[in-house]
């Protein structure tokens, strides 16, 4: 009876005009989802030989800190190592999203290259208000071990160069569902 319900859904699309999409259900594992707590510091470097992060729109110039439209606009390339034992790096792009306060708009993909979870990577979007803590983004996606996920990332900025914001370490303590 299967098969020939089959063969007249496939009927249908050969000789339908109307779009559709059939959906086949498959097998799936039962694999039970997980969550998992990452914890680590983030270290963003914007001046210097050995900068870590970008401006892609250096014409923005001078930032004060004090001034959050003094960074309107400027959009950042990083790719930030994870400090102390450097477990992964931080690879995308940050812009001044605001001309009232310092808030990025980010998107960066940590891709972790030790340990356990070695060839992953998780998506961080959203919005990070720079002075405020702790504050929230999301979790968005991820490779490998984090395919399928989804959770939220709690920052704190632990150490800030507040004279130019040229050097910042971040504390992240993360929170990813997967499977």
């Amino acid at each position: 009876m299967a098969n020939h319900f089959l063969v007249y859904i496939i009927q249908l699309l050969i000789f339908s005009s109307a779009n559709f999409i059939i959906i086949i259900p498959t097998a799936t594992s039962a694999k039970s989802e997980k969550l998992t707590h990452l914890h680590f510091y983030y270290h963003n470097n914007i001046a210097g030989p050995r900068a870590t992060a970008v401006p892609i729109n250096p014409k923005i110039q001078p930032v004060d800190l004090r001034d959050p439209a003094s960074l309107f606009g400027r959009l950042t390339i990083a790719d930030d190592p994870e400090n102390s034992t450097v477990v992964g790096s931080a690879q995308g792009m940050y812009g001044s999203a605001s001309q009232t306060e310092m808030s990025f708009a980010m998107v960066f993909n940590f891709a972790l290259t030790q340990g356990k979870y070695k060839g992953s990577s998780f998506c961080l979007l959203g919005r990070n208000p720079i002075f405020t803590n702790p504050r929230e983004l999301a979790i968005v996606g991820g490779t490998g071990a984090f395919r399928f996920s989804r959770g939220y990332a709690m920052l704190k900025t632990y150490y800030m160069d507040m004279q130019t914001g040229a050097n910042t370490i971040i504390e992240y303590d993360v929170y990813i569902r997967h499977y």
